[in-house]
């Protein structure tokens, strides 16, 4: 890959500071893929140290690569995504499904209906970018697999994160699949992709809240798989061509996440109940850059200057954690939770948080270039 257009951080040194940061996370999941021997480590833990690698999250994790090697001009960036996805070809069973959990050498977890899709987000990115038939081949046959699970109430029976449990974050699973289908998959896997969409809408209440949008029923749901549900929406909604279907249904959501932002300064609960009460003790800095992201994609749709200004609130937030300087262990990570003893990831700096707060500040730095310019 050779691309010598200037890179855009010359243009803009207004923003070098978002630069400095996104540099800083990227280098760190380049250090998690060197640990992870092929594919990203899961996190790491000032306990523990690094984890083992986790299919699910490098799947994602080579469509922040790529974006960033654009961005950037950087080839080490889109290497490095090339070297996780011929990782993750050699993991794909024959069915077409990826395993769930991390990965131990040796031994193999059961199918995932939720780490296949994520994964197939990276092999319709490099299928793209790279033109190779052996990535979209792979993005077909896992979602086809996902497409057989599916049925006609848009459920799945096997393969779940929690027996019997699909949640409303499966979203973020019809999303893949409608990339594959654009990439020439068939019909059949669109609607199933529709069937999941559908069904998740019914859960939504009047207040905006769509019920069954953490991992756990019965328990509060963390704002990262709020997050998921939502941008699965609005992506979904985007390929499809139908938003009032699909993504209007998500703006009260979003407006009051947007609005919590502004009155706290880009600092969320980090979880919330079933009737929008929050778990205020502590923040999912996951789910702030996540939920960043939402905003600046909505406002991508229909500019708005207020929901940029409280996606840089989440954003900067999540940025002021990190540290520039240290051990290449917490050198450019970005803890689960802030506290780091929050619930979410507790203690851990997940590579995932890393995915996020990139890719939420490529996206910011190509908005406020529009705004520079």
């Amino acid at each position: 890959m050779k691309d010598h257009k200037q890179p855009l951080q010359k243009q803009l040194p207004l923003i070098d500071n978002y630069f400095e940061h996104l540099t800083a996370t990227l280098d760190w999941l380049l250090v998690s893929i060197e640990k992870g021997k092929g594919g990203s480590s899961a996190y790491f833990s000032p306990l523990l140290g690094w984890g083992s690698p986790y299919p699910e999250t490098s799947g994602y994790i080579i469509t922040t690569l790529l974006d960033a090697s654009q961005l950037l001009n950087k080839e080490k960036y889109y290497n490095a995504a090339c070297k996780v996805g011929e990782w993750l070809l050699k993991l794909q069973s024959q069915e077409g499904w990826w395993p769930g959990g991390l990965y131990k050498e040796g031994k193999c977890a059961g199918p995932s209906i939720f780490n296949t899709g994520q994964i197939i987000d990276g092999m319709c990115a490099l299928a793209i970018k790279t033109k190779s038939e052996a990535y979209r081949k792979a993005a077909l046959k896992g979602a086809n697999w996902l497409k057989d699970g599916v049925d006609k109430q848009g459920v799945w029976h096997a393969g779940n994160y929690m027996k019997g449990v699909n949640p409303s974050y499966y979203s973020q699973v019809a999303w893949p699949m409608l990339m594959a289908w654009k990439l020439g998959g068939n019909d059949e896997i669109k609607k199933a992709a529709v069937l999941v969409l559908q069904r998740i809408l019914k859960r939504r209440t009047e207040k905006g809240l769509i019920k069954g949008w953490g991992f756990d029923p019965k328990a509060p749901s963390f704002t990262h798989t709020i997050a998921y549900t939502l941008r699965g929406m609005l992506e979904s909604a985007i390929i499809l061509e139908d938003w009032d279907t699909y993504g209007s249904p998500c703006e009260l959501a979003l407006e009051r996440l947007a609005r919590k932002s502004e009155l706290t300064n880009g600092r969320l609960p980090g979880a919330y109940r079933d009737d929008w009460r929050p778990i205020n003790w502590y923040t999912c800095l996951t789910g702030n850059v996540q939920i960043a992201l939402c905003l600046l994609r909505l406002d991508s749709l229909n500019p708005d200057l207020r929901l940029v200004n409280s996606s840089v609130k989440l954003i900067d937030r999540v940025s002021k954690t990190q540290r520039l300087k240290g051990s290449l262990g917490v050198k450019g990570a970005v803890a689960g939770s802030q506290p780091i003893f929050g619930k979410y990831m507790f203690m851990r700096y997940p590579n995932w948080a890393a995915k996020y707060h990139a890719d939420a500040i490529i996206s910011l730095i190509k908005r406020l270039s529009k705004e520079i310019a």
